[in-house]
């Protein structure tokens, strides 16, 4: 009988909390690119949106709140909600942004609480990058005393 090897992988990242809602931020070198562009993929996203929404006129200036369409207004509501969606599911994976938003039905509250995510993951990569520098430099100092040491 073989006896079986196993390693355990430890998933790279740190839980974020929006409201009452746990989210999980995979920090990995693959998620963080995706983290970094995050206004650039979100604006390829805006524009699938305004693509959906072409066939609506927004109008230019509006003189009185009467003359403005019930569908018009939804559909620039739908275009700025997917914008926000977008930005949500970059940063935390696909069909986050639908988690929070049974929780918190506030396309404005979401939308507010976006540049405060992105601050505090920025400062949190900051710590995590300087810890990982520190256990670079001691592994670095390790070998260099065993090598010593042999000689």
């Amino acid at each position: 009988m073989t006896q079986e090897v196993k390693i355990d992988i430890k998933r790279t990242g740190f839980p974020v909390k929006v409201g009452e809602v746990e989210l999980w931020f995979d920090s990995s070198i693959e998620n963080l690119r995706r983290f970094f562009n995050v206004e650039e993929l979100a604006q390829e996203k805006l524009k699938e949106a305004q693509e959906k929404a072409k066939h609506i006129h927004f109008p230019d200036e509006i003189e009185h709140i009467d003359d403005i369409e019930i569908e018009t207004v939804d559909a620039a509501l739908d275009v700025n909600k997917e914008f926000i969606a977008a930005q949500y599911d970059i940063v935390f994976g696909d069909g986050t942004f639908k988690k929070i938003y049974e929780y918190y039905p506030d396309i404005a509250a979401l939308e507010q609480a976006l540049d405060p995510i992105g601050l505090a993951i920025g400062k949190r990569i900051e710590e995590l990058e300087e810890a990982r520098s520190e256990q670079v430099e001691a592994k670095k100092s390790e070998y260099l005393n065993k090598k010593a040491k042999k000689k």
